[in-house]
């Protein structure tokens, strides 16, 4: 390269730069597409209304809310990241600690509602475990990877079926026959 001028080098890795984040864009575009079918394959067997929401990146809460049997109040913590982030803008420390707070109560919610998935579709909540591989460097994106497969399992699966009654204790809805709770 030492006979180029200057300029071509800098074009050249301008382009390379710039093929390297198409490609990464275009894994990413596939990645999701499959998790969202996935995911819309698992909120069939579930007979959820409207699965296909399951492609719109916020509205795969929906479904989600159902399959899981959780109330739609959990929109709510969707709105945690935003009002820490308001918080920052009004008062610095103060709001980092209010936006770090958050955060933490959104992703325990996070991590119960995909225990409860795990649970509805009888998986075992261990397979969360994959989770602290996000505090690995350079693990992440195999998690993330690893999770979608997990999902397809779970959504392609014919063996795989939707418990409706996964949190009762006696695992069917009860019974007039069962003895009242105390």
């Amino acid at each position: 390269m030492s006979g180029l001028p200057p300029s071509i080098g800098f074009h050249l890795a301008l382009g390379m730069m710039f093929g390297f984040l198409a490609l990464h864009l275009a894994f990413a575009v596939i990645l999701y597409l499959l998790f969202a079918t996935a995911q819309y394959c698992m909120f069939r067997k579930a007979k959820v209304p409207l699965p296909w929401l399951s492609y719109i990146p916020v509205a795969n809460l929906y479904p989600l809310f159902r399959t899981t049997r959780v109330t739609m109040w959990n929109w709510l913590w969707l709105l945690a990241p935003v009002v820490g982030g308001i918080a920052i803008l009004l008062w610095h420390w103060v709001g980092v600690a209010i936006c770090a707070t958050a955060l933490i109560f959104y992703f325990i919610a996070a991590i119960r509602w995909q225990v409860r998935l795990f649970k509805a579709f009888g998986m075992s909540p261990l397979w969360l475990l994959g989770l602290i591989g996000w505090l690995v460097p350079y693990l992440s994106s195999l998690v993330w990877i690893g999770f979608v497969v997990l999902y397809c399992i779970i959504g392609f699966h014919s063996g795989i079926r939707y418990r409706p009654y996964f949190d009762w204790e006696g695992g069917g809805p009860p019974s007039d026959k069962d003895p009242p709770a105390v």
